[in-house]
C-alpha cells in the first residue's frame, strides 16, 4: 500500500463522518427495534413478531439462548421460550437491536480485527458487563440493558472503517496480525491520524442511540473520564481489561488500577472473577455465535 499522508486522510475522513447523509443507514429492522425500546407499553409479543420476521435474528436468538450461562440448554423450542424463559424481555430486546445494527455494515471476516473476532470481542463483553451489573452494590450506578449495548456495541467503529475505508482496514488488519504486541489504537493514529472509537462515536451519534451508549463508544479506552455517563464508560473498560488481561495497554490509563475502577463501579472483586470464569467457560460458545454472525 502507497504511504498514507495521515492528516490528510484523517481530515477527509472526519468530513465523511459529520455527514450523516454519508453514512450506512441504521437498517430498518434496527429502526424498528429501537422504537419498540422507546415504547413504555412494548411487550414481548411485539418482540418476538419482530425477531421471527428476521432470520438471521431468529437463529442467533435461538442459539444464544440455549448457551450454557443460561442452563435451558435444548429446552428452548421457540423464540417465546428464548425471551420468556432465558433471556428476558429487555436483553432479548437489546441484543437484536446490535445484531440488527451492524447488518449493513461490510467488512472482511478474518484478521485480527475482522467480523468474526470484533463479534465474539463484543459478545464476550456484553456479556460480562451484564454479569458485572448483577453483582453492582449500587444498582443505580448504570441501567443493565444500556450497559449490555455499550458493551455491544463499543467497537462499531472497526466496523466502519472497513466499511468505509477497506483498503485502508485491509492494512491495519495485516498490521496488527503482524505486530501482535502492539497496542491497536497506537497503530491506527500513528497510521491514519484517527481511531476506531472516534469513528465509531460518530456512526452512534448518526444512529441516534442512546447518549450512554456514544459516550461509552468514544471513551472506552479512557477510564479515568469523569464526564457525564462515566459508569458506563468505566464499566466497559473494566470488562475488557478483565477479558484481555495480557494484552498490553487494554486502554490508556495503565496508571488506573482495575481494582480501582471496580471500587468505583461498588463491585467486589471477588464477584468479578467469579463472573468472568463464567464468562471464559462460554468462549466456544461466543466464538461459534460470532462465526455465524460472520457467515
Amino acid at each position: 500500500m502507497n504511504t498514507i499522508n495521515k492528516q490528510e486522510f484523517s481530515n477527509n475522513l472526519r468530513q465523511i463522518l459529520q455527514q450523516t447523509e454519508s453514512l450506512p443507514l441504521l437498517p430498518e429492522t434496527a429502526c424498528e427495534l429501537l422504537k419498540l425500546r422507546k415504547n413504555p407499553d412494548a411487550n414481548s409479543d411485539q418482540l418476538i413478531n419482530l425477531i421471527e420476521r428476521d432470520p438471521v435474528l431468529s437463529a442467533f436468538i435461538m442459539k444464544y439462548a440455549r448457551m450454557a450461562i443460561f442452563g435451558y440448554g435444548s429446552r428452548i423450542t421457540s423464540i417465546q421460550h428464548a425471551i420468556s424463559l432465558a433471556l428476558g424481555f429487555n436483553m432479548a430486546l437489546n441484543i437484536t437491536i446490535g445484531i440488527a445494527a451492524a447488518g449493513n455494515l461490510k467488512v472482511p471476516n478474518y484478521g485480527p480485527l475482522g467480523r468474526i473476532h470484533v463479534w465474539s470481542q463484543a459478545l464476550e463483553c456484553a456479556a460480562l458487563c451484564r454479569e458485572l451489573c448483577r453483582i453492582m452494590s449500587d444498582k443505580q450506578l448504570v441501567n443493565p440493558g444500556l450497559a449490555y449495548l455499550c458493551g455491544l456495541l463499543h467497537n462499531f467503529g472497526y466496523l466502519l472503517f472497513g466499511h468505509l475505508c477497506p483498503k485502508e482496514f485491509s492494512y491495519l488488519n495485516d498490521l496488527v496480525a503482524r505486530y501482535p504486541g502492539e497496542n491497536v489504537r497506537s497503530l491506527e493514529l500513528h497510521t491514519f491520524g484517527i481511531t476506531h472509537d472516534t469513528i465509531g462515536m460518530y456512526l452512534i451519534k448518526a444512529w441516534d442511540l442512546p447518549e450512554e451508549i456514544a459516550m461509552t463508544v468514544a471513551e472506552h479506552h479512557f477510564p479515568d473520564y469523569a464526564g457525564v455517563h462515566a459508569a458506563y464508560v468505566k464499566l466497559v473498560a473494566t470488562a475488557n481489561r478483565l477479558l484481555l488481561p495480557d494484552q498490553k495497554m487494554v486502554d490508556a490509563c495503565h496508571y488506573v488500577e482495575t481494582s480501582t475502577l471496580l471500587e468505583s463501579l461498588s463491585i467486589d472483586e471477588a464477584k468479578a472473577e467469579a463472573a468472568l470464569k463464567k464468562i471464559h467457560e462460554c468462549q466456544r460458545e461466543f466464538s461459534m455465535l460470532a462465526q455465524e454472525l460472520a457467515a
